[in-house]
């Protein structure tokens, strides 16, 4: 845990952000992203992102993280289908989750209900990213879709969201559980 005794993040915390991780996803994908995308190789396992950037690290405090977990429980677990391989601009290889609406409702729920957190600047497309371009080749790229897509569909069940700080890597500083 990356929260201090006064429920401030260590000081060595550089960003924040708000994710969904899938970890019914690694055997999949996990090989992939550990070659294609260096934020796996910082820590950070298949996750959607929600909320980028949450807060500023020296703002997270506890009454943050109470704000976060009350605006999401009342919040459904889902199940969530991944069963087709995107492209933003063949620059990025990603997941597409079935349902997204979820996922949008719960990071507008967050940014309502957390002070500070910065209003979004495009809309979100929830997304699973398995590979980026300035990481690998575009045939390396290629041949992980080539290599993914028959072993679609992907199932997993979304019950909670990760509050992740990033130092030298990504780590869950606290989690915030969907109750229904």
């Amino acid at each position: 845990m990356l929260l201090t005794v006064t429920g401030i993040l260590h000081p060595s915390a550089r960003r924040t952000m708000i994710a969904v991780l899938v970890p019914a996803a690694e055997p999949l994908v996990g090989p992939y992203r550990e070659r294609l995308d260096p934020t796996a190789r910082r820590g950070l396992g298949a996750h959607l992102t929600l909320v980028y950037p949450f807060l500023e690290p020296a703002e997270v405090t506890d009454a943050g993280v109470a704000a976060l977990r009350d605006a999401v429980a009342p919040v459904a677990p889902f199940r969530c289908t991944f069963d087709e391989l995107r492209w933003f601009d063949r620059r990025v290889l990603w997941l597409a989750p079935d349902p997204v609406a979820p996922f949008r409702a719960i990071a507008a729920r967050v940014r309502r209900a957390v002070p500070g957190v910065p209003a979004e600047d495009r809309e979100l497309v929830p997304h699973l990213t398995v590979g980026l371009r300035r990481a690998a080749t575009a045939a390396a790229l290629e041949e992980a879709a080539e290599e993914i897509a028959p072993r679609l569909p992907l199932a997993a069940t979304i019950d909670r969201v990760a509050l992740m700080v990033r130092t030298d890597t990504w780590d869950v500083a606290a989690e915030a559980l969907l109750r229904g």
